[in-house]
């Protein structure tokens, strides 16, 4: 199999870069393209590629789809995903071009998922033109909202009468049995007052770290604390911050955050200077939700992460958007409490929330044994499990883990600008994937 994918890594490049080609950011819902009409584009893609390479396909609505391999009773499913986070700003080269520079493919989704779903689909592309023999069916699972909602595998649950037994090719190596859970909370202020003195945005998702907002004033500002990162031009203030992945939040820096600081001294309507206020005293540049009164740690998977991601107030109300990462031994019950009590002296209430839970596979589960033995003969390295802020597939599975693509030492470039994927990364991954793939196979 290794020497398959030696001999054939150009045509793994080759459809890694067309992949990353298309902005598969999720857009307007069509009748046909549930998730948007480039998203669509993305998981045809595909699966066309997948037919291609002699596979039996199945699309279920255009919401997710799969490219099968083997025969048996049993199915050992691998799920990626195909959807993106928006390319924010900062980028060097295009972030839908699928450029190689310096031996590396930059492009948005270029590690975070397409690049580690493509080296999932030849390693088993590698495995049936080898012939080798396994006792199971293997399916490559095309997820298309794992950014946004998870209403993908919600519906791919429904639809298919198999177990979900396998992993998600979107973490870290050596293995992820331990996954926090995931809370997104819009707090929200209806005004009772027209806000007629500024508009503010800022942020693309909850769970990136905002680079970029601004505030539009009705007339020229003043009392501006001007710091690095902050340009203003008229009646218009714009803040830079640096963009990171939401389970992350310590690696980049907030510009909601940055703007607030900017602007709380030129805001004059008492509504708004309370929102502005809250973000200073709550949130501030602490991702821990210390200032919150909701940080919480345990030893399975650390400390919780709070990540302030969207902002828009308008002339009739104010709504904030949080990504929390809570421990596993934690309760969305007490975090979303702890909400309600910090948002209350500022007028702001809980507006919505959705939960994902945590994920804990113990280690002498079979799957997590296997997959360790395929980590440390071939890559030689020391197995270990960890525990990620991150969520994965891997939870919406029976039995499921997340297993690569990252090493801990590489640099973390997932919702950052500049994504890119190491032309020698992506061959050790699919090689990985497809030892991987045969010994739960076969």
């Amino acid at each position: 199999m290794e020497k398959f994918i030696e001999e054939n890594f150009e045509l793994l490049v080759k459809i890694t870069q067309e992949i990353i080609q298309t902005p598969s950011v999720e857009g307007k819902s069509e009748l046909d393209a549930p998730f948007g009409r480039e998203v669509k584009k993305a998981l045809d893609y595909a699966l066309k590629k997948s037919e291609e390479l002699g596979f039996r396909v199945k699309n279920f609505d255009n919401m997710v789809g799969y490219a099968e391999f083997g025969e048996g009773n049993e199915v050992i499913s691998v799920l990626g995903h195909l959807d993106v986070v928006p390319e924010g700003n900062g980028w060097i080269y295009p972030p839908f071009g699928g450029e190689i520079h310096d031996g590396k493919i930059y492009g948005r989704g270029a590690i975070d998922d397409k690049g580690p779903t493509m080296a999932s689909l030849f390693a088993l592309y590698a495995i049936k033109e080898t012939k080798q023999p396994i006792s199971k069916r293997v399916r490559i699972v095309f997820g298309t909202n794992e950014e946004t909602g998870w209403k993908c595998m919600e519906h791919f649950r429904k639809v298919s009468k198999d177990p979900l037994v396998g992993f998600a090719p979107d973490a870290e190596f050596p293995l992820i049995n331990r996954e926090k859970g995931i809370l997104n909370i819009t707090l929200r202020r209806d005004f009772e007052n027209k806000n007629n003195n500024v508009y503010i945005r800022g942020g693309f998702r909850p769970n990136m770290v905002p680079d970029y907002a601004e505030a539009v004033f009705n007339k020229d500002v003043k009392n501006i604390k001007i710091q690095d990162g902050i340009d203003f031009v008229g009646n218009k203030v714009i803040a830079h911050g640096k963009s990171a992945h939401g389970s992350l939040p310590e690696q980049g820096v907030n510009a909601i955050v940055k703007l607030s600081e900017a602007i709380v001294d030129s805001i004059e309507e008492k509504e708004v200077k309370d929102v502005i206020n809250f973000i200073l005293d709550k949130v501030s540049y602490s991702v821990y939700g210390e200032k919150m009164g909701i940080d919480f740690s345990d030893e399975l998977s650390g400390k919780l992460t709070m990540n302030l991601g969207v902002i828009e107030i308008s002339e009739s109300y104010a709504t904030l958007t949080f990504n929390i990462r809570y421990p596993i031994t934690d309760k969305k019950e007490r975090i979303v409490e702890g909400f309600e009590k910090a948002g209350a002296p500022y007028g702001l209430k809980v507006h919505e929330f959705h939960n994902q839970n945590s994920l804990y596979v113990k280690e002498d589960n079979p799957l997590v044994q296997t997959l360790l033995k395929v980590y440390e003969e071939t890559t030689g390295r020391k197995p270990y499990t960890l525990a990620i802020g991150g969520g994965t597939y891997a939870r919406a599975m029976d039995l499921g883990v997340a297993f690569g693509p990252m090493f801990e030492e590489m640099e973390k470039v997932e919702h950052m600008a500049n994504e890119y994927i190491e032309l020698e990364h992506l061959k050790k991954v699919a090689k990985i994937y497809a030892k991987a793939i045969y010994e739960l196979a076969k």
